[in-house]
Protein backbone atom coordinates (compact mmCIF):
# COMPACT_ATOMS: atom_id res chain seq x y z
CA UNK A 1 0.00 0.00 0.00
CA UNK A 2 3.03 2.75 0.62
CA UNK A 3 4.42 1.47 -2.47
CA UNK A 4 0.97 2.77 -4.47
CA UNK A 5 0.57 5.80 -2.39
CA UNK A 6 4.39 6.48 -3.33
CA UNK A 7 3.75 6.11 -6.89
CA UNK A 8 0.61 8.63 -6.47
CA UNK A 9 2.15 11.12 -5.02
CA UNK A 10 5.24 11.45 -7.34
CA UNK A 11 3.11 11.08 -10.36
CA UNK A 12 0.84 13.76 -8.28
CA UNK A 13 4.02 16.15 -8.28
CA UNK A 14 5.08 15.38 -11.63
CA UNK A 15 1.97 16.15 -12.98
CA UNK A 16 1.16 19.40 -11.04
CA UNK A 17 5.29 20.75 -11.49
CA UNK A 18 5.03 19.91 -15.17
CA UNK A 19 8.21 18.00 -15.17
CA UNK A 20 9.53 16.58 -18.13
CA UNK A 21 10.65 13.05 -17.38
CA UNK A 22 12.34 12.13 -20.23
CA UNK A 23 15.84 11.99 -19.54
CA UNK A 24 15.03 9.35 -17.42
CA UNK A 25 12.76 7.61 -20.17
CA UNK A 26 12.99 3.59 -20.10
CA UNK A 27 15.19 3.84 -16.98
CA UNK A 28 14.62 2.04 -13.64
CA UNK A 29 16.33 2.88 -10.14
CA UNK A 30 16.70 1.08 -7.10
CA UNK A 31 16.10 3.19 -4.45
CA UNK A 32 16.59 2.33 -0.83
CA UNK A 33 16.48 4.67 2.28
CA UNK A 34 19.23 2.98 5.36
CA UNK A 35 17.04 4.01 8.33
CA UNK A 36 13.50 3.36 6.91
CA UNK A 37 12.24 0.21 5.53
CA UNK A 38 12.12 1.59 1.71
CA UNK A 39 13.83 -0.42 -0.87
CA UNK A 40 12.09 0.06 -4.26
CA UNK A 41 12.93 0.02 -8.07
CA UNK A 42 11.39 3.60 -9.82
CA UNK A 43 10.72 2.75 -12.97
CA UNK A 44 10.59 5.41 -15.43
CA UNK A 45 8.77 5.22 -18.64
CA UNK A 46 6.01 6.99 -20.66
CA UNK A 47 6.15 10.44 -18.49
CA UNK A 48 5.03 8.48 -14.94
CA UNK A 49 7.35 6.65 -12.76
CA UNK A 50 6.53 3.19 -11.31
CA UNK A 51 7.17 1.97 -7.70
CA UNK A 52 8.01 -1.74 -7.82
CA UNK A 53 8.71 -3.64 -4.80
CA UNK A 54 9.98 -6.62 -6.56
CA UNK A 55 14.05 -5.36 -6.04
CA UNK A 56 16.02 -8.32 -8.25
CA UNK A 57 15.27 -6.62 -11.66
CA UNK A 58 17.79 -5.36 -13.25
CA UNK A 59 18.62 -1.36 -12.13
CA UNK A 60 20.50 1.23 -14.00
CA UNK A 61 21.70 2.78 -10.89
CA UNK A 62 21.44 2.02 -7.74
CA UNK A 63 21.06 4.65 -5.03
CA UNK A 64 21.17 3.98 -0.97
CA UNK A 65 21.09 7.06 1.44
CA UNK A 66 19.78 7.67 5.20
CA UNK A 67 16.71 9.69 5.65
CA UNK A 68 18.72 12.53 6.98
CA UNK A 69 21.07 13.00 3.11
CA UNK A 70 17.86 12.64 0.91
CA UNK A 71 16.24 15.71 2.91
CA UNK A 72 19.80 17.23 2.37
CA UNK A 73 19.42 16.99 -1.74
CA UNK A 74 15.89 18.44 -1.47
CA UNK A 75 17.65 21.48 0.27
CA UNK A 76 19.79 21.83 -2.84
CA UNK A 77 23.23 20.03 -1.07
CA UNK A 78 25.37 19.14 -4.24
CA UNK A 79 24.91 15.56 -5.54
CA UNK A 80 29.04 15.43 -5.64
CA UNK A 81 29.95 16.84 -2.16
CA UNK A 82 27.41 14.10 -0.72
CA UNK A 83 29.27 11.43 -2.60
CA UNK A 84 32.90 12.82 -1.50
CA UNK A 85 31.26 12.53 1.51
CA UNK A 86 30.18 8.75 1.35
CA UNK A 87 27.18 9.94 2.40
CA UNK A 88 25.28 8.11 -0.70
CA UNK A 89 26.40 4.90 -2.32
CA UNK A 90 26.29 4.65 -6.43
CA UNK A 91 26.48 1.68 -8.23
CA UNK A 92 25.66 1.97 -11.78
CA UNK A 93 24.86 5.02 -14.14
CA UNK A 94 25.93 8.05 -12.06
CA UNK A 95 24.31 10.24 -14.54
CA UNK A 96 20.85 8.31 -13.97
CA UNK A 97 21.39 9.64 -10.57
CA UNK A 98 21.76 13.06 -10.95
CA UNK A 99 18.82 13.94 -13.24
CA UNK A 100 16.96 12.18 -10.71
CA UNK A 101 18.25 14.37 -7.77
CA UNK A 102 17.66 17.47 -10.49
CA UNK A 103 13.82 16.24 -10.77
CA UNK A 104 13.16 16.04 -7.12
CA UNK A 105 15.36 19.40 -6.41
CA UNK A 106 13.10 20.95 -9.24
CA UNK A 107 9.91 20.08 -7.26
CA UNK A 108 8.07 23.08 -5.72
CA UNK A 109 4.56 22.51 -4.46
CA UNK A 110 2.24 24.56 -2.85
CA UNK A 111 0.54 21.84 0.03
CA UNK A 112 -2.34 24.31 1.19
CA UNK A 113 -3.62 25.04 -2.37
CA UNK A 114 -3.67 20.94 -3.09
CA UNK A 115 -5.24 20.06 0.27
CA UNK A 116 -7.79 23.12 -0.09
CA UNK A 117 -9.51 21.17 -2.90
CA UNK A 118 -10.25 18.18 -0.52
CA UNK A 119 -10.58 19.51 2.90
CA UNK A 120 -11.39 23.65 2.81
CA UNK A 121 -9.46 26.73 3.21
CA UNK A 122 -9.33 26.21 6.76
CA UNK A 123 -8.05 23.01 7.32
CA UNK A 124 -5.21 23.30 4.16
CA UNK A 125 -3.97 26.68 6.18
CA UNK A 126 -3.66 24.49 9.16
CA UNK A 127 -1.54 21.68 7.66
CA UNK A 128 0.50 24.36 5.35
CA UNK A 129 1.71 26.03 8.88
CA UNK A 130 2.20 22.33 10.44
CA UNK A 131 4.25 21.65 7.03
CA UNK A 132 5.60 24.82 7.72
CA UNK A 133 7.10 24.13 11.16
CA UNK A 134 8.51 20.94 10.67
CA UNK A 135 10.24 22.47 7.43
CA UNK A 136 12.10 24.84 9.83
CA UNK A 137 12.85 22.46 12.85
CA UNK A 138 14.44 19.90 9.76
CA UNK A 139 16.39 22.75 8.21
CA UNK A 140 18.02 23.63 11.34
CA UNK A 141 18.54 19.65 12.72
CA UNK A 142 21.50 17.53 11.32
CA UNK A 143 19.03 14.91 11.67
CA UNK A 144 15.53 16.20 10.57
CA UNK A 145 13.52 12.90 11.03
CA UNK A 146 14.70 12.38 14.46
CA UNK A 147 14.01 16.18 15.13
CA UNK A 148 10.08 15.80 13.82
CA UNK A 149 9.62 12.81 16.24
CA UNK A 150 10.79 14.55 19.00
CA UNK A 151 8.55 17.46 18.43
CA UNK A 152 5.88 15.32 18.04
CA UNK A 153 6.35 13.31 20.91
CA UNK A 154 6.58 16.51 22.92
CA UNK A 155 3.52 17.83 21.96
CA UNK A 156 1.77 14.20 22.51
CA UNK A 157 3.09 14.01 26.07
CA UNK A 158 2.40 17.83 26.88
CA UNK A 159 -0.56 18.85 25.04
CA UNK A 160 -1.62 22.95 25.39
CA UNK A 161 -5.13 24.13 25.58
CA UNK A 162 -6.35 25.74 22.60
CA UNK A 163 -6.18 29.67 23.17
CA UNK A 164 -10.03 30.37 22.37
CA UNK A 165 -10.89 27.63 24.68
CA UNK A 166 -9.00 29.49 27.17
CA UNK A 167 -11.04 32.80 26.83
CA UNK A 168 -14.52 31.01 27.07
CA UNK A 169 -13.47 29.56 30.46
CA UNK A 170 -11.99 32.35 32.19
Amino acid sequence: MQHFALEQALNYLIQTGEIDLKPLDNKTIRFSLQDLPLDVNFVCTNDRIFVISDTNRNSDVDISLGASVFFALFKGEDLSDLLRQDKIVIHGDVKTAQLLVDLLQTVDIDLEEVLSQYTGDIVAHKAGKIAKNFKKIAQKSSNPLDAIKDGLSALLITPTVSKLYKKDRH
